[in-house]
């Protein structure tokens, strides 16, 4: 890309060889995120029959998740503060850290500590790879490398899961539970040695309250929506939760309009444009929980079909995720209402994907659901390059780190209230798998087809209009 000037917009200037050995390093952080998280799943029952622990499944499922999350925001303010190397190797050591211990420990409760922990030193650099892709690369390349991460992720999650299978089957559980610290050593290391540690220059205080706050807020939230489905939303102890989530989310607004350097800037949900996108990425991961936790049922038990099959429904979009974001990113880069043009096609895919998946019953065949769900994986490959980047394009330089954590934040939270939702949805159908199945089913259509409207009414206007915030932005090619 080119300014008026054609002098380079890139943040972090480094040597070609220096920066890619630094992307290398930010594939190698979300392969080592994506494996431990998918392995984990995989794993988790194993470790806990192991320790005689089962009736700690769905805390440890809370704990896995709930480090992650609070974490995220916290990450990309501190990376701005401390800069991103800093924290990458810090909080990527504790990871390892963790990883390491999980495979040798023996007793459920250091083993809940220690994934509580690891989820919240990932949460800490799970943005920082698609910040460091917007800081040491011109804006007009941005987006390939958003879907070179994008195909890191999927081939992560997928080598993962069945590397982890094969190693437990083997006997191997401890190996299991360790190898995903591998690749984020090597990351750790590639970026340690080739990136400089870029941070705001001068003293900025802390902002522990805003930290505080943050936590229990978050805390409150996920706790309550987990547990909401088993004790029920009705139970003093949910209702409770919800108030205290309420309080401090609005104690957390008042503290962090007051802090001098807060670590969520209540400013950038006055950006109309950034907000809007973060409500796209909300509704584009809507999606998910229905299509990795209901479709695998409606296999099992609407279709009749095995397990095994059940397995392999998102085998064909695994393989596309893998292959596809990185080209997808070189068409997006190339002019900027591609943005939204992607973003609006993506929604549709998702919708059309799932429509037909609202009438399933005994008679459906098991090559249609897998054909279509294999469909969402061209969306989830244009989605992985449109929305975070083009968020980026509409935030000022200096809030690039909180305002892309920020979306992941709402990526992650997206699973979470969509999880609640459709467990509401299926839980109303009683009895009636099938009625319940499909109306996740329906759940998915509506948030995809919001996407779309949201899309074309507001974000392709200001991708035409309004100029970029920063000056490494996509607007003249």
């Amino acid at each position: 890309m080119s300014t008026q000037n054609n002098t380079s917009t890139v943040a972090i200037q480094l040597s070609d060889r220096k920066r890619i050995a630094v992307q290398a390093g930010c594939v190698c952080l979300m392969l080592s995120i994506a494996m431990l998280g998918l392995s984990f799943n995989v794993l988790q029952g194993p470790i806990l029959i192991e320790m005689n622990a089962m009736k700690y499944f769905s805390l440890l499922t809370i704990f896995a998740s709930l480090g992650l999350v609070i974490m995220t925001p916290i990450g990309g303010k501190l990376g701005d503060i401390f800069g991103r190397r800093n924290i990458v190797v810090i909080s990527g050591s504790i990871a390892v850290v963790c990883g390491l211990g999980l495979s040798l420990v023996k007793t459920i409760i250091p083993f809940i500590t220690l994934r509580l922990i690891l989820s919240a030193a990932q949460g800490a650099f799970t943005a920082a790879p698609y910040i460091i892709a917007r800081e040491i690369n011109e804006a007009k390349n941005v987006p390939k490398v958003m879907g070179i991460l994008a195909s890191s992720v999927a081939f992560g999650g997928f080598a993962g899961s069945i590397i982890a299978g094969a190693l437990a089957d083997a006997g191997l559980l401890n190996i299991a539970i360790a190898f995903p610290v591998l690749p984020l050593i090597i990351g750790i290391i590639l970026i340690a040695i080739n990136m400089p540690n870029k941070k705001r220059e001068g003293k900025t205080p802390m902002d522990v309250l805003g930290i505080v706050v943050l936590t229990l807020a978050i805390s409150s939230f996920v706790l309550s929506l987990n547990f909401g489905s088993s004790l029920g939303w009705t139970n003093p102890i949910i209702l409770l939760g919800f108030i205290a989530m309420i309080i401090f989310f609005f104690l957390l607004v008042k503290v962090e309009n007051k802090a001098v350097d807060p670590i969520i800037p209540m400013r950038l949900f006055k950006n109309r444009n950034y907000t809007t996108l973060l409500l796209v990425g909300f509704l584009a991961y809507f999606y998910m929980t229905t299509m990795n936790t209901y479709a695998p049922l409606a296999v099992q038990q609407v279709m009749n079909e095995s397990a095994t099959l059940s397995g392999i429904l998102q085998m064909p979009r695994t393989i596309i995720t893998m292959l596809l974001p990185a080209l997808v990113g070189v068409w997006v880069g190339k002019k900027r209402d591609n943005f939204w043009i992607g973003m609006a096609i993506s929604s549709i895919l998702v919708a059309v994907s799932f429509i037909p998946l609202c009438f399933i019953n005994s008679t459906t065949s098991i090559v249609l659901m897998i054909s279509l769900i294999g469909v969402t994986g061209l969306a989830e490959s244009i989605r992985g390059v449109t929305v975070t980047a083009a968020a980026q394009s509409f935030l000022d330089s200096k809030d690039i780190g909180v305002g892309t954590a920020l979306v992941n934040f709402f990526n992650s939270a997206s699973s979470l209230i969509s999880a609640a939702v459709c467990g509401a949805v299926f839980n109303a159908a009683g009895t009636n798998v099938a009625k319940g199945v499909n109306g996740t089913f329906v759940v998915a259509v509506a948030s995809s087809v919001l996407q779309f409207i949201i899309v074309v009414m507001f974000i392709r206007k200001a991708m035409r209009t309004q100029k970029p915030a920063n000056s490494n932005s996509i607007d003249a090619i």
